[in-house]
């Protein structure tokens, strides 16, 4: 594919710098999601329903942190930090402490007592995690306005996520191993892993700030002279038509990915009654196996339009999964079957979803005259949330509804353990599915992207400019 012209280049040291903020990304949040439920049902005294209450809120308040951190990163001043790479300094020191103390349990506290406790060490995480999250992938919209180039970015990002993944959903169950085999009891165990996971988290952090120094690009657009209302931001970019479509698709992939991430431990640990070890073999090709997949997109991305790729691709793993619904998986082969076809759906998603996404900014800017990443990033990951909210309810629900005893595991009755498949495989593969087919009537094509972006420039330059070929992704005032 023809490159764009006048896109300043990224030096690899700041990719790789950047993208390391993937695997901050996914110790944080790849960890909670699948393992806090577990921890706070089986290990801290939570009952079911409350330990997804306590999750639902949380995520519920990260939704609402969202929009107000991404509004405040576009209106922030550059510091000698920079502009959005001040928040990142920002969420260091909260992050850690929710962190550990989301996994340690007061023996002293009654059961009410506990659950005021959890439920704010939740909302410290999830606001400690919106400070990070909001300005680190907007910085990826504004690195360069090379699409083909930012795409690949996210795709290092991605890669360099994936080793997050590993040690988010793979190791600590390893870890719980170790130290169980050193006779700690399961809660130490798992609270001591929390603080491996912990540490690493915001290492990378640390790491993501020193070396992106200078990697924000400064734009002279009319938001420099004219600020708008915080609400007023908002509504503007949901009337974006590509950006409201790529954030209707986030949101069904996020609902089928969390209730996913969330069941994996009950599934494998359950329903196919494997042991730690044989489940992290099942995890590793989640983390490695997405290494090798987004290596081979690496390339197909040269030659194939991405949101194609992304539909084909999504929307077969979708079916796949819920194909094995209706199969008895009762071996580990079976189980790293299901792990493989899961994974090329979610690194088709980790790795294109948000260069779809900061394509739809460009056209904010051609509309409106203004850049506005952190705005349209923070609206995107809220529908992001909002999945994780939705999936985290259901789960707490189901398990409630179904009579889940945490003290019996793989002995529960089979009703339950066929609940936990159903929403394992099929209620996941179903939001896959329906990701993939919204993004089918996705307007903005690589060539289309092309015409407006040329035109955008001509638009920045002070020069006569149109919209042809491109006037179906407008509104329908700016056409």
């Amino acid at each position: 594919m023809e490159k764009l012209q006048n896109a300043p280049k990224v030096s690899f040291g700041k990719k790789i710098g950047y993208s390391v903020g993937g695997a901050t990304d996914t110790l944080a949040y790849d960890f909670i999601a699948a393992f806090l439920l577990f921890f706070l049902t089986d290990f801290a005294g939570v009952s079911p329903v409350w330990a997804g209450s306590i999750i639902t809120i949380g995520v519920v308040w990260n939704m609402i942190m969202d929009p107000i951190i991404g509004n405040l990163a576009d209106r922030a001043k550059v510091t000698r930090f920079g502009k959005k790479r001040t928040f990142l300094l920002i969420a260091i020191i909260p992050i850690f402490v929710s962190y550990l103390l989301l996994f340690t349990r007061i023996e002293s506290f009654s059961t009410g007592t506990a659950n005021i406790y959890f439920l704010i060490m939740t909302l410290l995480f999830w606001m400690s995690y919106s400070c990070f999250c909001i300005p680190y992938y907007s910085i990826g919209a504004s690195m360069t306005m090379d699409n083909e180039e930012r795409t690949k970015i996210r795709m290092l990002s991605q890669i360099i996520q994936y080793v997050g993944v590993f040690f988010s959903t793979v190791a600590p169950t390893m870890f719980v191993s170790f130290f169980k085999g050193y006779g700690f009891s399961d809660y130490n165990a798992w609270h001591y892993t929390a603080w491996i996971e912990g540490a690493l988290c915001v290492l990378t952090l640390i790491i993501v700030f020193l070396s992106t120094k200078g990697i924000e690009l400064k734009f002279e657009t009319a938001e420099e002279e004219e600020k708008s209302g915080f609400f007023k931001d908002y509504i503007e970019v949901l009337k974006v038509k590509p950006y409201l479509l790529m954030t209707l698709s986030s949101l069904f992939f996020r609902i089928g990915y969390c209730l996913f991430l969330t069941t994996m431990a009950y599934f494998f640990l359950y329903v196919v009654a494997l042991s730690e070890m044989q489940m992290s073999m099942c995890t590793m090709i989640i983390s490695f196996g997405g290494i090798i997949v987004i290596a081979i997109l690496m390339k197909l991305v040269e030659r194939i339009d991405k949101t194609k790729l992304y539909c084909v691709l999504v929307i077969a793993s979708g079916i796949a999964m819920i194909i094995f619904n209706f199969v008895e998986v009762n071996s580990i082969g079976i189980a790293c079957l299901l792990a493989t076809c899961y994974v090329i759906g979610s690194s088709a998603y980790w790795s294109m979803n948000m260069p779809i996404m900061y394509d739809s900014i460009e056209v904010d800017e051609f509309q409106c005259g203004k850049r506005r990443e952190g705005t349209m990033t923070s609206v995107y990951l809220l529908c992001q949330k909002a999945g994780y909210a939705i999936a985290a309810a259901a789960i707490g629900a189901v398990l409630a509804n179904v009579g889940y005893d945490e003290t019996l595991g793989a002995a529960n009755p089979e009703n339950v353990l066929n609940a936990i498949q159903m929403m394992f495989c099929l209620v996941s593969g179903i939001a896959f599915v329906l990701s993939g087919v919204v993004i089918f009537f996705y307007p903005l094509k690589q060539d289309v992207y092309k015409k407006m972006y040329t035109q955008l420039e001509n638009k920045r330059a002070g020069k006569e400019y149109n919209t042809e070929g491109f006037a179906n992704v407008l509104n329908k005032k700016y056409r």
